[in-house]
């Protein structure tokens, strides 16, 4: 009985002749979600990834350009780095334009450098530091790079966030709602 609770497709009963075709995505709800679609030649076609950019450019005053660190996640720190400056950001993810191109799915530590940052982030903290900050950090996936001008040598990167500190994005949407 318990492991028909922990294992729906336990109870589930399914009898296909040798002859006969079954679309298990139909049978089995949820299925169909997590099973890949294939193109007419029966190559597998990637999902979509679902990040909407419009949650980056529409996010109010999101135009607002900062300077940002970005380097490929690894174990070598400030191993390819490149300084670059946003375009839109907002707590959803960020654009910024730089000189180095990332394949789609990266996975970028940036160091985001807003104007007063540890003073703005003392509002919303009780404890004091005897250094000041002037960064924070935010782990964000590439959803696409392009290349702009004409020789291709400046790259627009759109980065959906994937982790930041809840009290560095409201730091973040205090920065963006001043103006």
């Amino acid at each position: 009985m318990t492991s028909d609770i922990l294992n729906p497709l336990a109870s589930a009963e399914v009898v296909v002749s040798v002859n006969e075709s079954i679309d298990l995505s139909l049978a089995i709800p949820g299925l169909s979600d997590a099973l890949s679609p294939a193109n007419l030649d029966g190559e597998a076609v990637p999902l979509p990834t679902g990040f909407d950019e419009d949650l980056i450019k529409k996010y109010p005053r999101s135009n607002r350009k900062v300077a940002v660190d970005v380097a490929a996640y690894g174990l070598v720190d400030r191993a390819g780095e490149q300084r670059a400056q946003t375009l839109h950001i907002s707590p959803h993810g960020l654009e910024f334009q730089g000189t180095q191109a990332y394949a789609e799915g990266t996975l970028l530590k940036i160091h985001i450098s807003l104007p007063d940052y540890w003073n703005r982030k003392q509002r919303f903290v009780e404890y004091r530091r005897v250094d000041t900050p002037g960064t924070f950090k935010v782990l964000a996936k590439v959803v696409r790079t392009e290349d702009v001008g004409k020789r291709g040598k400046k790259k627009i990167v759109v980065a959906q966030v994937v982790n930041m500190d809840e009290i560095d994005e409201q730091v973040l949407k205090s920065f963006l709602q001043d103006g």
